[in-house]
């Protein structure tokens, strides 16, 4: 599977997002920076846990007759068991969001769980954003931290990969036929933040500025973070941005 990755993280050499590609498999995900009252029980770090589950995902979804689901579920349990001993993860753990794909001889699969995106690129120059909005819709709602954690992997509230392996029957996934697409984009929510934020881009000129140019998508990005009223400045100013590209025309 022809790729390319892009990742600029917003503090040097603290780079929270993994991306990795392992034979027809590529993924996304972004540890979730959560402050450390959150994951006491836990003395790893945010990017072990994201860059760990990563590795053990791509290991998972190898074989294409055991559904992205059940790889997810699988790599959870697996991350889980290294804690033991070491870490009480019932008192709080890290956690990450997911986006994956699969690439089939005649189908493009795809797994999403938390609010990083799939930009599904068609050969017709369409593109479809495919992210879970759940934890958006609880932040809306919601403004104190405690009751925002409160509603993370339960019922009614958002799900993220942490170290419940049920979280990852809540994933979103479809498959698209490779003669639709010219390519996919996975994309850290550092990216679409350019979009959900910013307002610099729509759905599908973000997916052509990260196709053309991620590095200058990024420098854009960043120069209009540091441009934002304090009053409209989010909780951290910048976030790790990724951009794993998979590139399809020559093969659909």
């Amino acid at each position: 599977m022809h790729t390319t990755t892009f990742t600029a993280p917003a503090v040097p050499d603290a780079d929270e997002d993994a991306a990795g590609v392992l034979g027809e498999v590529a993924v996304v995900l972004d540890g979730a920076g959560v402050p450390q009252r959150f994951r006491a029980g836990c003395h790893h770090s945010v990017a072990w846990y994201s860059h760990t589950l990563a590795a053990h995902l791509l290991g998972r979804a190898q074989d294409p007759a055991v559904g992205l689901r059940d790889a997810l579920a699988a790599a959870i349990t697996e991350v889980s068991a290294l804690h033991a001993g070491e870490c009480d993860l019932a008192a709080g753990g890290p956690s990450a969001t997911v986006v994956a794909v699969r690439r089939t001889h005649d189908h493009l699969e795809h797994l999403v769980l938390c609010d990083s995106s799939l930009l599904l690129c068609g050969i017709d120059g369409t593109v479809s954003r495919i992210s879970d909005a759940r934890v958006e819709d609880v932040v809306r709602a919601e403004t104190s931290a405690e009751v925002i954690e409160s509603h993370r992997n339960a019922p009614g509230g958002f799900w993220v990969a942490r170290h419940e392996p049920e979280a990852a029957a809540q994933a979103l996934v479809g498959r698209t036929p490779l003669s639709q697409l010219s390519g996919a984009h996975l994309v850290s929510d550092g990216i679409t933040r350019a979009v959900d934020l910013l307002g610099l881009h729509d759905d599908a000129s973000l997916a052509r500025a990260a196709g053309e140019d991620p590095a200058e998508l990024v420098r854009a990005l960043r120069e209009a973070e540091r441009g934002l009223p304090i009053g409209q400045r989010p909780r951290k100013l910048h976030d790790d941005a990724t951009v794993l590209t998979v590139h399809l025309g020559d093969l659909a």
